[in-house]
């Protein structure tokens, strides 16, 4: 109770600096949530934001902590006492002595709970965007929801948690007056419903034919990834090559035109400064050249049942005819929904892959024993020194291989380094650091 105490002391004593000096800098703030693809449409927005004045982009802080060290350029070297105290020395001074101009402030804003300092009534005390995102909401970080809903019905459960993720971070446009602008998904009627609920300007984004910007199409290859958007009476294609994304990216692109769009920024001008300046953030669906001429597919930032199940049909899209491979992580933070969700990987599995190796111990306790039923070519460890040893020595030539986990002591990414071809490309995966070498150094 005291060290929880104490943290929140922490948290009010970094905000109050924090707030300080954004309002000192007084820029436009606009805040991205939703169960996935944040980080990804971040960037996408960030690569249209530039093109308007200065920007400040918080990267990899989108936590009650995570913020106000961003607002205050203050970074943790580890999350040890020594780190704490050296931030809470300095962050009188980053707001006395380290001045900044920017025009654009850029933030996620990931909740993980209904309840402060873990929820979006909170982040609204430390930044208050005039431009909200609002993505989608998911079965993702549900187990602190779980209490709030006593119904046992499965799929009742389900919805009714979604509701629940849906209306906290919808609060990050329904707290919104007329000056505000919220961006809403128009394909999933909780965010669409949100609407109604703001008074702030909405423009929507989706397949729907009532969305302002509307997805036409997806066309996907091996190596590319194209969609076709659509505003008002104008149509524009926008293409990557080496990207091969899931079709959950047709949503990113689209909720970032219309970002721009509703700033100001004409409809083709967002679509080419995304085609000339977009990059994927490391860890979601980067394409590597592996040993034994083998193609490896980096999505080991993180892991959710919705973004587990498109990944696999992405991954069976493109590889095609060849030996399919996945190295799959636990999916955590689901509460109550892991039984299911893990006994569900088990079906995504067996229509997807050709053969799998599972790491964590909810697959091993409920995705594992399904698989092995049904005789499907399935291998499971429970240290990662184990599992890459299996893999360099039984490893298939040309064979495509979908690396895939969350993020708790998984860390996928430890399995995707001694299957470079390259080993220079190991910077380009998630991650990077002293910290995390520790943290995976230290995790079996």
């Amino acid at each position: 109770m005291i060290k929880k105490y104490c943290g929140y002391l922490v948290l009010i004593y970094l905000r109050f600096w924090a707030k300080l000096k954004l309002k000192r800098v007084n820029p436009l703030i606009v805040g991205v949530t939703g169960s996935v693809g944040k980080t990804s449409t971040r960037r996408a927005i960030a690569t249209i934001l530039q093109s308007l004045g200065r920007l400040k982009e918080a990267k990899h802080a989108n936590s009650e902590s995570g913020i106000p060290l961003n607002i205050l350029n203050l970074e943790l070297k580890d999350y040890s006492l020594l780190s704490w105290l050296k931030v809470l020395i300095l962050a009188p001074f980053a707001y006395l002595f380290k001045h900044e101009v920017y025009d654009y402030y850029l933030v996620e804003m990931g909740i993980d709970s209904p309840y402060p300092p873990k929820n979006m009534g909170y982040l609204l005390t430390i930044v208050k965007p005039q431009v909200g995102v609002v993505l989608n909401a998911r079965l993702v970080h549900t187990s602190q929801f779980d209490a709030l809903v006593k119904d046992r019905h499965t799929r009742r459960r389900q919805q009714k948690l979604i509701n629940l993720i849906a209306q906290e971070k919808g609060k990050l446009v329904t707290t919104m007056d007329q000056t505000g602008l919220a961006i809403l998904n128009a394909d999933q009627p909780e965010i669409l419903a949100l609407s109604q609920q703001t008074k702030a300007r909405t423009l929507t984004f989706g397949y729907s034919n009532q969305a302002d910007v509307k997805i036409v199409s997806v066309r996907k290859t091996r190596h590319s990834f194209q969609v076709k958007l659509a505003y008002l009476a104008q149509e524009a294609v926008l293409e990557f090559t080496n990207f091969p994304f899931e079709n959950n990216y047709a949503y990113t692109f689209a909720a970032a035109v219309t970002v721009g769009i509703g700033l100001g920024v004409p409809f083709q001008q967002t679509i080419q400064l995304l085609q000339q300046k977009y990059d994927a953030p490391p860890g979601r669906w980067r394409l590597f050249k592996g040993i034994k001429q083998t193609t490896l597919i980096d999505s080991s930032y993180n892991a959710s049942p919705t973004t587990m199940e498109s990944a696999l049909i992405n991954f069976r899209q493109l590889a095609r005819r060849a030996y399919k491979l996945g190295v799959l992580g636990d999916m955590r933070e689901l509460g109550q929904e892991a039984k299911i969700a893990h006994q569900n990987l088990a079906t995504w599995i067996m229509n997807n892959l050709d053969e799998v190796v599972l790491f964590g111990s909810l697959t091993k306790q409920y995705t594992l024993p399904i698989l092995k039923q049904d005789n499907f070519p399935v291998h499971h460890f429970d240290r990662m020194s184990d599992l890459i040893t299996y893999l360099k020595t039984h490893l298939k030539p040309k064979s495509w291989i979908l690396f895939k986990g969350s993020q708790n002591t998984i860390f996928l990414e430890r399995a995707i380094v001694p299957l470079l071809l390259n080993k220079s490309d190991s910077q380009f995966l998630c991650r990077r650091g002293s910290y995390w070498d520790r943290i995976r150094h230290s995790t079996p």
